[in-house]
């Protein structure tokens, strides 16, 4: 392996691998240049001691981490990720009770992916007595930004933290002086939210790292980031194991990743979701219905009419809309999914003329349901009911031995006061399975907005002959993957959407879906940055729809939020796909469709349909923290489409990805030349306000 090389001295082993870039060392798996703090080659060169390595556990209330290496091996070996090579290092510590522990580290890294290094341990009890292994720390380091920059605080990191916490909060921001975050990747006991991506990244204008667990199913651990008292940031991958260790019995951790790169989260993303490729989490080739612009029925609220909506199509049709989302409250009973009596009076009958109505008037449909949540089979107390709530649902009544019980045999509730359907059992994948086939098969619907739900507690229920209570959270993606599967063998062309609202979206449901959605962004800067991330774990081409256009501008009133969103370009300038759930002629008042409104929509949805960047390849050029103006860059064919972002902006334009020649520059929005550059570096001086849309092609 190229830059490899392999070093020894009295105390320790020391292993570096240079990739494009970045030069990076091992001191039992500890980096240098960022990570110097008190992990550095340097530190341990000069017998001074290391803080904590990076791997070690906590046993009987103790850091066991002082291991002594005495053995080291490097191997060859393939995988699923390839060619490369592995680096075995084994050492021994003190433990309580008189205990040696041993440890043996293994760092794989991989010819395809030189930035990156999967790791775990095995810790064995040589000792004579039982030890309790309370917590293992994977990937334990301290960065320090200021050794990169004079100027920098040494909390200085932009980061992602990819743990689903909270509806609205951001998932992409500077970390701040005492900032501390556990991220655990479980069940949200406050929220009831929970999951996620299960990756952190840390970087600055200079290099970036992200630390992550790379297991093919979800795994329920923390990834705690922490500006500490001398202002380093610390990361890890803890898990909370508390076993019995007897003498002789080892423990191997999960396996994780660390990954370094330059720019912002896109390459560590991207590296990421190719190493989960390449254990069968490949992600689908999308329907082409999916880059369709969306109309949803949502802006009329939980008791929209049919009326409502068939009064909206003729707007639809003149804008070039052609799916139409049937939104939350078509049906009665979360659990049940059978249509609203109020709604539809002639049950799931006329809402199958609905549908088909519909289609005769030129559009697809989507419909609005959630898993594995369902209403309780009693009544709710008033203060655990929330907006949602209405009444209790058959299935759970029929079917109370299918619910996930917690470690007292209660009913856990989400944030919506919903019980758990339990997606391990088989009777549960095939009652989605069949629900799935009377709304594709017998109702003709075209696809799905599975939404609202995140994941699910762990399963104590007795009936379920679970080995482990985590296999709940693990199986959850079966049932998304039998809601794909059957999907897609009935009607291709159908496009399954999936939203973990006001959060990061969950990795492991990616596989099975075609379309990720920025999940109720609170602003226009959250669409840019969800659409980027959707780019890089799904694919450059991937058709990230940006959500209603109404959620990018939100303002939080006494009475609930308001939704004003007018911007269209954050989405159409990052290639993502449009939407809106605008109201006509009637409805809430905030996003009803005005005269002004309609001009402005059918300017952006022709600018849309014209371009089509989300068919195109998202280029990762720019980073969306540092680089000034905010950049976003499309290929599409040999044009290169730029979108750059401020609130005003006067002076040069940085045109990266340029090929050798020369090319014409020009304001798409506004259909103006802007003049010549020539490739492969060059510069344009523009001066504009909030944005500008800027398309290079070449001149032959």
């Amino acid at each position: 392996m190229t830059g490899l090389s392999q070093i020894s001295d009295k105390s320790s082993a020391l292993f570096s691998f240079k990739g494009p870039k970045i030069q990076l060392c091992f001191d039992e798996l500890m980096w240098c240049k960022v990570l110097r703090g008190e992990s550095s080659i340097n530190d341990a060169s000069r017998g001074q001691p290391l803080s904590k390595p990076s791997f070690f556990i906590v046993v009987d209330g103790r850091d066991v981490k002082d291991f002594r290496v005495y053995e080291c091996n490097l191997k060859d070996l393939k995988t699923c990720f390839g060619a490369g090579k592995q680096l075995r290092l084994k050492g021994v510590a003190k433990g309580p009770k008189n205990c040696r522990i041993e440890k043996t580290l293994f760092i794989e890294i991989y010819d395809r992916y030189p930035n990156a290094a999967i790791t775990y341990a095995t810790y064995k009890n040589l000792g004579p007595s039982d030890l309790t292994l309370e917590k293992s720390y994977s990937n334990y380091y301290r960065l320090d930004a200021s050794l990169l920059s004079k100027n920098s605080n040494p909390y200085d990191f932009w980061s992602l933290q990819g743990s689903s916490l909270e509806w609205g909060r951001d998932y992409v921001f500077k970390i701040d002086d005492g900032f501390a975050q556990e991220n655990w990747m479980g069940f949200q006991p406050k929220t009831r939210l929970g999951g996620g991506l299960p990756l952190v990244d840390l970087w600055t204008n200079e290099m970036g790292m992200a630390v992550a667990h790379i297991e093919p199913v979800p795994k329920l651990v923390y990834l705690p980031v922490e500006a500490q008292a001398d202002k380093k940031v610390a990361v890890s991958v803890r898990n909370d194991v508390n076993v019995v260790l007897p003498p002789k019995e080892s423990y191997t951790t999960i396996k994780t990743v660390v990954i370094t790169h330059s720019l912002d989260y896109f390459d560590a993303l991207s590296t990421y979701s190719k190493m989960m490729r390449d254990q069968s989490l490949e992600m689908k080739e999308p329907s082409e219905e999916a880059y369709e612009p969306i109309w949803c029925g949502w802006g009329y609220g939980t008791d929209f009419t049919m009326s409502d909506i068939l009064n909206t199509l003729p707007k639809l049709k003149d804008f070039g809309i052609h799916w139409v989302v049937i939104d939350y409250r078509w049906f009665d009973h979360h659990g049940d999914w059978k249509p609203r009596r109020d709604t539809f009076p002639g049950g799931e009958q006329q809402f199958k003329e609905f549908v088909e109505t519909l289609h005769k008037e030129g559009f697809m449909v989507k419909i609005w349901w959630g898993l594995p949540n369902a209403d309780p089979p009693f009544e709710l107390p008033e203060a655990e009911r929330g907006w949602t709530y209405s009444g209790t649902s058959e299935i759970t009544k029929k079917h109370p031995e299918w619910l996930i019980m917690d470690k007292d045999h209660k009913y856990p509730l989400d944030n919506w006061g919903k019980v758990f359907l339990c997606p391990s059992l088989l009777e549960v994948q095939d009652y989605f399975r069949n629900l799935t086939k009377k709304f594709i098969g017998e109702w003709g619907v075209d696809g799905h907005k599975l939404d609202a739900f995140y994941t699910v507690p762990r399963c104590y229920n007795p009936k379920h002959g679970h080995s482990r209570p985590e296999e709940s959270v693990e199986d959850l993606p079966k049932i998304l993957k039998v809601i794909y599967e059957t999907t897609k063998s009935i009607k291709p062309c159908s496009v399954i959407e999936v939203c973990n609202c006001g959060t990061a979206q969950d990795f492991f449901q990616e596989p099975y879906i075609d379309q990720p959605v920025t999940s109720d962004p609170v602003s226009s800067w959250q669409v840019r940055k969800r659409i980027k991330v959707y780019k890089a774990l799904m694919g450059p081409r991937c058709p990230a729809y940006g959500d209603h256009v109404e959620l990018t501008n939100i303002e939080f009133t006494p009475k609930g939020l308001v939704e004003k969103g007018w911007d269209f370009v954050s989405t159409v300038g990052t290639g993502g796909v449009i939407g809106t759930k605008f109201t006509w002629p009637n409805g809430p008042e905030n996003v009803r469709l005005i005269p002004e409104k309609e001009a402005h929509w059918v300017k952006w949805i022709k600018i849309y349909r014209k371009y089509m960047l989300s068919k195109g390849e998202y280029l990762n050029l720019y980073d969306i923290a540092y680089d000034k103006p905010e950049a976003h860059v499309v290929r599409k064919g040999e044009d290169l489409y730029y979108a750059f972002y401020a609130d005003s902006w006067d002076g040069p334009l940085d045109l990266r990805g340029l090929e050798k020649m020369k090319y014409e520059l020009y304001d798409y929005e506004n259909e103006s030349p802007l003049g010549m550059v020539t490739g492969p570096k060059d510069y344009i001086s523009l001066r504009f306000s909030d944005h500008i849309l800027i398309k290079a092609f070449p001149l032959q």
